[in-house]
């Protein structure tokens, strides 16, 4: 990839060039990965970008990072140093949520507004940066329990419900303003960059009416959004239930921005 020294990331992510030569001003992806996925699993996700040319950062989100919002916006912060570092700070950048990495982009751009908030000129640099996304399955803060409970304990289980119930007791008890904070600012997403929205009809775990109504919100303030939406497919697989179409979808969303050569 571009950047000849692999940078300096957060323990959770990981740095995965291309295999192609790419120019300095290459765009990279940043994958906020779903609760409890693994560098392997995410490698599947960023090997689609890798297809056009495009190096990449994995965050593995383990569920302590969901539950424990500051645990997130530490991995948030040294995430944003990386990208104002002297490898990545002058590259343009993709964001792509999978799940509750959706929370985690929310908890990413929180950290900009804190660190920028006596120099928004600095969080407008950034925000210019941001020249699409891709939002898998995307979670917000309402699918937290079912979630995090599914991804550790298996969907549809008897330990996964327990889970569940365990999980939205704890939310009853704590200040959940940093979840709802994070969703907020996923939900304004100031940047407003061209987005691309791929789930399925039947995933249990998304509330679809919530998603489709904030596409219609970004819609209606003039974002170019556009989806993939499948008949069926689990949660967190629809790249292993259509790798074609999947490809091709973000190739397309990539490629209106960035022209690269698939």
């Amino acid at each position: 990839g571009a950047a000849a020294v692999t940078p300096t990331l957060p323990a959770s992510c990981a740095w995965r060039p291309c295999e192609r030569e790419t120019l300095d001003d290459a765009p990279v992806v940043v994958v906020f990965g779903f609760t409890a996925s693994t560098q392997k699993q995410l490698s599947k996700y960023s090997a689609v970008y890798e297809n056009l040319g495009i190096d990449g950062v994995t965050w593995a989100c383990p569920p302590r990072e969901v539950l424990r919002p500051e645990t997130s916006r530490r991995t948030a912060a040294e995430l944003l140093d990386a990208l104002h570092g002297p490898e990545l700070g002058d590259r343009p950048i993709v964001l792509k949520g999978l799940s509750a990495g959706a929370y985690s982009i929310g908890n990413m751009l929180l950290e900009l507004e804190a660190r920028c908030a006596a120099s928004p000129e600095d969080r407008d640099a950034f925000y210019k940066r941001i020249r699409c996304a891709v939002y898998d399955c995307p979670v917000d803060f309402d699918g937290v329990p079912k979630g995090v409970s599914s991804a550790v304990l298996g969907e549809g289980s008897l330990p996964q419900r327990l889970g569940e119930r365990l999980i939205r007791g704890y939310l009853s008890m704590v200040d959940t303003e940093a979840w709802e904070a994070s969703s907020a600012m996923f939900h304004a997403m100031p940047p407003a960059p061209p987005s691309l929205w791929i789930y399925s009809m039947d995933d249990e775990i998304l509330d679809i009416p919530s998603i489709e109504s904030m596409m219609d919100k970004w819609r209606a303030r003039g974002d170019d959004v556009e989806t993939l939406k499948l008949p069926r497919s689990p949660h967190v697989k629809n790249l292993l239930t259509a790798p074609e179409d999947y490809a091709a979808a973000v190739a397309k969303r990539v490629g209106a921005t960035f022209f690269v050569d698939g």
